[in-house]
């Protein structure tokens, strides 16, 4: 087996590459990010996953989330969206961590306890970095999304930057669409454009768009009043 990936997963669904744990993932409880936002943040991400997993006219499977650039929470909304997926349907759902320069993923997890989703698995990176763009790297990534359609029901892809790196298109490229991270207040309207007219290029299905790190300056209770 490879060095590269250990996957999480139930022992007989054992995939090749992969290293393989006897338990599934939960979110870590030391996770302090947005605590005093918890509630409203959960019930955004319900309707992200509404939009984006039910609302369209197709399904998509395999959806990739990249921000426009460094900074913007990507890998923390796809673990949140990732753990309330999991916990609104029956089928498995799989995290990937495919952001390989910087892979933070396995921070927002801990081994499972009782109560939490026992359908959420997590593939995460394991070893130095590898470069995704080499035709070798394409092609066993290829080939594991195959496996990952069979398996799961449900596949979320934590990928770099779009405007910082090529792996975002590669990723969409041989997925079903993609949903873009941007950091309230700091991500620069024509950075948010390059990033939209580079998926466009490439032909890949834009499912929607994050506004991350928003604050609220008025009470929340006013604020849903809105």
């Amino acid at each position: 087996m490879s060095t590269n990936f250990e996957i999480v997963r139930q022992p007989n669904q054992e995939l090749e590459l992969c290293h393989v744990s006897e338990r599934p993932m939960a979110p870590s409880r030391a996770t302090g990010r947005g605590l005093d936002l918890q509630k409203l943040t959960r019930e955004e991400t319900i309707k992200l996953i509404r939009r984006v997993f039910f609302l369209g006219a197709t399904t998509p499977q395999i959806v990739v989330f990249a921000g426009t650039e460094h900074g913007s929470g990507c890998s923390w909304v796809c673990a949140r969206t990732a753990q309330a997926l999991a916990a609104h349907v029956e089928g498995p759902v799989c995290l990937v961590e495919a952001n390989l320069r910087n892979p933070s993923l396995h921070r927002h997890f801990e081994n499972v306890v009782p109560g939490d989703p026992s359908n959420l698995w997590l593939l995460s990176h394991a070893g130095t970095h590898a470069d995704w763009q080499a035709p070798p790297g394409l092609d066993r990534l290829q080939s594991r999304v195959s496996d990952l359609r069979a398996n799961f029901a449900h596949i979320l892809i934590d990928a770099p930057p779009i405007n910082a790196y090529a792996d975002a298109v590669l990723l969409g490229g041989i997925a079903d669409g993609l949903v873009m991270i941007l950091e309230a207040n700091n991500t620069p309207r024509e950075a948010a454009m390059r990033a939209k007219e580079i998926v466009d290029a490439a032909g890949i299905r834009l499912l929607g768009a994050v506004l991350n790190k928003r604050t609220f300056p008025i009470p929340e209770r006013l604020y849903r009043k809105l």
